[in-house]
């Protein structure tokens, strides 16, 4: 058996699924299986990924679902076809540098207590032209050295996402962890299920050290189908940092990380700075009963509090209109 399984989930990837396992291909580290499990796209994904696996029949198998799952349940479906020692997930439209692998395994020997590594990415767009200013700068915490995300929750709900790391689903990792923490979930609904990774990295990052080699190895694809790019067209980018930090707060206090205090002050903000953008979001899209029913409600839990708030802005706009 390979050391490492390689899963690349696929629905409707016909433009660039190519490109993907092409990068693939072209890896420096060779000991390795890739799984395409397709989710019954309305093109010709699953036949690109039949000829790839006709031309590298030992190392390129393909699944097709029976019927559509879905992004999160076709990942997790995917992971239980996965035996390998080491796992990892590739979205079918990116693209790996070809030592991503070999660079990525290396710190996975060399620190014992790490169990997940990733790396920095660029953004691409449909003609794979790197979107300006998108390689990030890593923090000092997490730059070339194992680091724990427990601090980062500690730290409280305003600056636990706040660091420019723990985004993107792609990280090479011990498959021993899925059975440990479980796999890839929900959060709070399942309009949210692509913020899953972010939630999967806190739960990793509890129990293991992370490790984040400072060299972009990635390219993330963004384009008009992509996750990213919808969530900004479609404003889900808020409900996904509001689910994403409940869902985070709720597991580290579970897992007694956390004190009650701190779990209750922390949730209350979250949910205030949520009905707050979801209040004035309602507004905007004219849909003013449910606007004022949330208002009420918020006013009536938080009186003090968002009374300041809509104060606070009251005033910032006289300043900005004086």
């Amino acid at each position: 058996m390979p050391r490492l399984s390689i899963l690349i989930p696929a629905f409707n990837a016909r433009d660039f699924i190519s490109q993907t396992i092409n990068s693939v291909l072209a890896q420096t580290y060779t000991d390795w299986e890739l799984i395409i499990l397709e989710d019954r796209s309305t093109d010709s994904t699953l036949q690109i990924g039949k000829e790839y696996s006709a031309k590298h029949p030992e190392k390129i198998k393909v699944y097709q679902n029976e019927k559509n799952l879905g992004m999160l349940e076709n990942w997790n479906k995917g992971i239980s076809l996965c035996k390998s020692e080491l796992f990892v997930k590739l979205d079918a439209d990116d693209i790996w540098m070809p030592e991503f692998l070999q660079k990525s395994i290396t710190i996975l020997e060399k620190y014992p207590e790490v169990g997940l590594v990733f790396t920095k990415y660029l953004n691409i767009d449909e003609r794979d032209a790197i979107i300006s200013d998108s390689e990030i700068i890593l923090p000092d915490f997490a730059n070339e050295k194992p680091f724990s995300t427990i601090p980062l929750v500690q730290m409280g709900e305003d600056k636990m996402l706040s660091f420019p790391i723990l985004r993107q689903g792609l990280s090479v990792m011990r498959r021993n962890i899925f059975e440990e923490i479980g796999k890839y979930r929900y959060l709070l609904s399942k309009e949210t299920q692509a913020a899953t990774d972010t939630e999967f990295y806190f739960r990793v990052g509890l129990h293991y050290k992370l490790y984040c080699i400072n060299e972009s190895l990635y390219k993330y694809r963004v384009h008009k189908a992509s996750i990213s790019r919808k969530d900004k067209d479609n404003q889900l980018s808020s409900q996904k940092i509001y689910e994403i930090k409940m869902s985070i707060l709720k597991y580290y206090y579970e897992q007694g990380k956390i004190r009650k205090k701190e779990y209750f002050k922390n949730s209350s903000e979250v949910i205030f700075n949520y009905d707050v953008f979801l209040i004035q979001f309602l507004f905007k899209r004219e849909k003013i009963g449910e606007a004022i029913n949330l208002l009420i409600k918020s006013l009536f839990l938080n009186p003090i509090k968002l009374s300041t708030f809509y104060l606070q802005r009251l005033i910032n706009r006289w300043i900005v209109q004086k």
